[in-house]
């Protein structure tokens, strides 16, 4: 295998033509408490240690490797989004804050190509439990497909329809790349 052999990735579809429509629709798909409590701790534990936005070498732990990027269920889920072959993440982000705080503004990740196809993701890994006070990502279902503008956007606060990833520890959160979404507001 060589090095970019490596960053790819195959494993069974888990996900039914159902529940692929759906996240075509919607954008996202929650997957809850798919990852051991174990796995949370050690995950909580190197976010604790290396305090950098982006902790890329928890890529290099085999536990998370194993039981996150790989996880069955994400993994399945991914496959049957993107197809065989996807490449594996080689940045990871830590977007953990200290509360209270506002809402972020609503905004699209920058570094995608707009359009209907689905080719990239956006995969959220919550180690502890994230009720609403903790200001969890929201979503606004079906904006992805949707070509805007941030100026349109940024400045509007609570939307009708708007979903909060409220989930239990070990949840995986996976959405369309250029779904319209902020950190909630957390007390």
């Amino acid at each position: 295998m060589t090095t970019v052999d490596k960053k790819l990735y195959d494993c069974d579809a888990t996900l039914t033509d159902t529940q692929v429509l759906d996240f075509c629709k919607n954008g996202y798909l929650l997957l809850e408490g798919v990852v051991p409590d174990e796995v949370n701790r050690k995950s909580l534990a190197h976010c604790d240690e290396e305090s950098f936005y982006e902790p890329t070498s928890i890529l290099q732990q085999d536990w998370f490797l194993e039981h996150v990027i790989c996880n069955r269920a994400a993994a399945g889920a991914v496959r049957s989004l993107l197809g065989a072959d996807f490449h594996l993440p080689v940045l990871m982000s830590n977007h953990r804050f200290t509360a209270p705080g506002p809402a972020q503004g609503w905004h699209v990740d920058g570094n995608f190509k707009f359009g209907p196809e689905l080719n990239n993701l956006q995969v959220f890994y919550y180690p502890q439990d994230t009720p609403l006070e903790m200001g969890p990502t929201q979503v606004m279902p079906g904006s992805h497909l949707v070509r805007n503008k941030a100026r349109f956007m940024a400045h509007l606060d609570g939307i009708r329809g708007m979903v909060s990833t409220t989930a239990p520890a070990g949840s995986i959160f996976i959405t369309a790349y250029q779904i319209w979404h902020r950190r909630g507001p957390a007390s």
